[in-house]
């Protein structure tokens, strides 16, 4: 039996939606999602979904960027509690394995870049900030792992680019050089220090 409005009084709608949003995108991949099968899997009308996401564009933002807040804010818990003496390849083989092997985000995540890229300069413009945050948060996990030993701010910005490269690697299936190969390089390459 469908529900009613009445069944969602106090309920966030938009949690909802990225809920949904999210298992579709994974069940059926983001192009063969529409806003329309998004409602329908939520029983509400198109008009009540495009009230909270006039774009597919948009919705897809949100599940990546929460996505990867989550994860970020996941892995910063995550180094800040370690073993102060756990080497720092360890550390970052797992970062990178967190977020490269998270296939369906990251074809979220290009698909959003591509978006933004050649349709949605206001997505562009969201993306660009996300990227600030995760940088941020990333430099902040190097911080808590590094001290002042290296410049936390470059390496971020390095790690955030090898990601993303990592991602767009993993999905179009080129051969990437062992993990431990490239993260022993990062940390061997002789950058300023902070």
């Amino acid at each position: 039996m469908p529900k009613s409005k009445q069944d969602y009084v106090g309920i966030d709608n938009r949690k909802r939606i990225l809920e949904a949003a999210t298992k579709l995108f994974i069940e059926q991949g983001s192009q063969q999602t529409s806003l329309a099968d998004i409602a329908r899997s939520l029983q509400i009308s198109k008009g009540t979904l495009y009230y909270y996401y006039s774009t597919k564009a948009d919705l897809i933002f949100d599940v990546t960027d929460l996505y990867m807040q989550e994860l970020t804010e996941g892995l910063l818990e995550w180094a800040k509690s370690l073993d102060k003496e756990l080497p720092p390849e360890n550390i970052l083989e797992t970062v990178f394995k967190t977020i490269i092997q998270a296939q369906t985000r990251g074809k979220l995540h290009i698909y959003l870049i591509h978006e933004a890229i050649t349709h949605h300069p206001a997505l562009k413009e969201k993306i660009q900030s996300a990227y600030r945050r995760w940088k941020g948060t990333l430099k902040e996990g190097l911080d808590a792992v590094f001290g002042t030993t290296i410049d936390t701010q470059l390496y971020a910005n390095i790690i955030l680019t090898m990601l993303t490269g990592g991602i767009i690697h993993t999905i179009i299936g080129v051969e990437m050089p062992p993990l431990k190969d490239l993260i022993h390089t990062l940390l061997n390459v002789d950058c300023p220090e902070a």
